[in-house]
């Protein structure tokens, strides 16, 4: 399962991400993110495509279906 989680610059800068809300598991990995709000981590959550960003720089994610 999923949770909002949001990643302040100190700890951004130690796992290599960009700050902000995150999709993390249970035991604190970022998976999807950042997002500008709780509410929008939420939704992303909710959705969970392919298309989400990895946060990650130089990384804009896995291309869309159909590309």
């Amino acid at each position: 399962m999923l949770v909002p989680i949001q990643i302040d610059a100190t700890q951004a800068k130690v796992r290599g991400i960009q700050e902000g809300w995150w999709a993390t598991t249970q035991f604190g990995e970022p998976i999807s993110g950042p997002y500008p709000t709780k509410e929008a981590a939420i939704v992303a959550i909710a959705k969970r495509g392919e298309d989400q960003p990895t946060g990650r720089p130089g990384e804009s994610g896995p291309a869309p279906e159909g590309t």
